[in-house]
């Protein structure tokens, strides 16, 4: 019988691609440019823990040089690509009080289009930001332009950022939390998993893609195709009564329904 946790869990963070979004948009924008196969390979490698993430970070960026209207595309295919629930997820947590992030190693122009989709402040987006060469194309056009700059800025180097390193996640979670406990995080990749000792409670998703290493570690693991589970996951009894009579009941249901049928694991050696 599954038992909500005594209080609501503070602070949630997810994991963008492959965890709210069913692609990763790195081998998106590499599709854009015709050179998808190789830098998929290189994505799937870093995320399975076969080569450090930071390892590969830069090469891909410099083999597919983005520009700034590639990134907006990407964002307009994350939204696209949003997983079952994740957007009623995000809303039902934050109404029940849980401090909700986005903590991801993706490009931040383009997570940011997300977050204001699902209705997340640019705040609480913590991804990599990006150096444009704003002389390209016709910069004259576009200086300084009040809906977003040039499109045809070109990629010149990325910020420098935890999120480029295959144990940044931990750094940013740990300074996000600052002396809370009461904290989770949700996501797929080694990145997710090399955070764990960051947060109190780790949910590894494997609603798009299974890896074997996070499956077999993470404290609790989703298996269902949506992230419903995880709002009775993080939220205590009382929290999940006022759900019940307001207008996320459903997905509290759904997310109910993935534990009792089994398609959420708990994982006996964390606990």
């Amino acid at each position: 019988m599954f038992q909500h946790p005594p209080t609501t869990f503070n602070l949630v963070c997810f994991d963008c691609d492959s965890t709210l979004v069913s692609i990763e948009g790195i081998d998106e924008l590499a599709r854009l440019k015709g050179q998808f196969d190789h830098i998929a390979d290189l994505t799937r490698r870093a995320m399975d823990g076969e080569i450090k993430y930071d390892q590969v970070f830069a090469e891909r960026l410099e083999l597919i040089q983005p520009t700034r209207a590639d990134l907006l595309r990407i964002g307009q295919a994350y939204i696209d690509a949003l997983v079952p629930d994740a957007q009623e997820t995000i809303a039902a947590l934050r109404a029940a009080g849980c401090d909700v992030h986005i903590v991801s190693g993706g490009l931040l122009l383009a997570v940011q289009r997300l977050a204001r989709a699902i209705g997340l402040p640019s705040k609480n987006v913590h991804a990599v930001p990006i150096e444009f060469d704003q002389l390209a194309g016709k910069w004259w056009q576009y200086h300084h332009h009040q809906y977003g700059g040039n499109p045809d800025e070109r990629y010149l180097a990325y910020a420098p950022t935890p999120l480029a390193e295959t144990d940044g996640k931990r750094q940013v979670i740990g300074q996000l939390k600052g002396k809370s406990i009461n904290t989770m995080l949700v996501g797929d990749g080694i990145t997710d998993l090399e955070a764990r000792d960051a947060v109190k409670l780790f949910v590894g998703f494997g609603g798009v893609v299974r890896r074997d290493q996070v499956a077999n570690q993470a404290d609790i693991y989703i298996q269902a195709p949506r992230l419903s589970a995880i709002v009775p996951l993080a939220i205590s009894a009382a929290s999940a009564k006022q759900l019940r009579a307001g207008q996320y009941k459903n997905v509290l249901k759904r997310g109910l329904d993935d534990i009792e049928q089994g398609l959420v694991k708990f994982n006996p050696l964390s606990f």
